[in-house]
Parts: structure tokens; sequence; C-alpha cells
């Protein structure tokens, strides 16, 4: 993995909860387009092989679902 990512997975693991809470804040209308960038450049990712960028893009939006959920409970 390249260091760069490698460093922004691990932030964005141990900050996750941190993350989450500043997202709740968020409108769903931005938390929406969030989803659909991530998801878009997911799909770039996978068809280049980028293993570790899109790993790192999946937990973003793994943490985007998780704010929007508990936003709306």
């Amino acid at each position: 993995m390249k260091k760069t990512n490698s460093k922004k997975l691990d932030e964005a693991f141990e900050n996750a909860e941190a993350f989450i809470e500043k997202m709740k804040l968020m409108d769903d209308k931005k938390l929406s387009k969030h989803l659909d960038l991530f998801q878009e450049q997911m799909e770039i990712a996978y068809k280049a092989n980028n293993h570790e960028a899109y790993q790192l893009l999946f937990e973003y939006e793994r943490q985007t679902i998780e704010a929007r959920v508990r936003k709306n409970f």
C-alpha cells in the first residue's frame, strides 16, 4: 500500500467516531453527494486495480453511511 493511502486509512480507522459525529451535522443532500462521489471514485479505483485507494474509499463510504443512519435515529 502506498504510504499516503496507508496513512490516510490508518487515520480513517483511528478517527472514525469523530468523523462520523462531524458528518452527522451535515445535511442529507451533502452526505448523499459524498456517497455518489465515493462510489464513482471506487469504480475508477477498482477498474485501475488500485486496491489501496479502493479500500480507503470504501472506509469513507462506510463512515458516511454510518453517519446518515445515526443522524436519522
